[in-house]
């Protein structure tokens, strides 16, 4: 009985103690960025430089570290997501004459420890266009029930990473002083 035992905990520590890295699905269009970018019709934008001044731990409860899609750093991901839905709106452009716009992720981090069930994903972001001087910050929090058991709760953060995204990129698109930016 003894060595059964021993035997347990030997297989219980194992599976704790292996490492499992999280990766979330490719981004995906949001409607609420469409409706709101499509409000600026003809208007030629991108998004340029993406700074990382975040800082971003992407460990999740010694199960391992939560990734992006391609396995790119979080500030790409983002980047690639705000010109995706620029695409979805029929705006992006990459020809000369298209508005540049200059990014900043200034925080982003997340928990899937909040109230011990719960978690969330928190970015703040800066756009600013060089060319006109404005500047546009969006700060988002998403919420989400993350889950008690540790694989699962990093499952829940990763999975809840594209609809974070997304409601940062509304954030942004969503503010009055973006059409401003893109000089509309």
């Amino acid at each position: 009985m003894k060595i059964l035992s021993l035997a347990a905990v030997a297989i219980l520590s194992m599976h704790l103690a292996a490492c499992e890295t999280m990766s979330p699905a490719t981004y995906s269009n949001f409607g609420d960025n469409t409706f709101s970018l499509r409000k600026y019709e003809g208007a030629k934008v991108r998004l340029g430089g993406m700074l990382d001044q975040s800082k971003f731990d992407s460990g999740c409860r010694l199960v391992g570290p939560i990734k992006t899609a391609g396995n790119r750093p979080l500030a790409d991901f983002i980047r690639d997501s705000f010109n995706d839905e620029l695409k979805f709106a029929e705006l992006y452009s990459d020809d000369q004459q298209s508005v540049l716009l200059n990014a900043t992720l200034q925080a982003a981090e997340f928990s899937s420890m909040t109230g011990l069930t719960n978690g969330h994903w928190t970015f703040s972001l800066q756009l600013a266009n060089p060319a006109n001087g404005r500047v546009v910050n969006a700060n988002s929090t998403y919420d989400f029930d993350s889950g008690f058991v540790a694989e699962i709760a990093c499952r829940n953060v990763s999975n809840a990473l594209t609809p974070a995204v997304q409601r940062l990129i509304n954030r942004a698109v969503a503010d009055p002083a973006f059409g401003p930016l893109i000089g509309r």
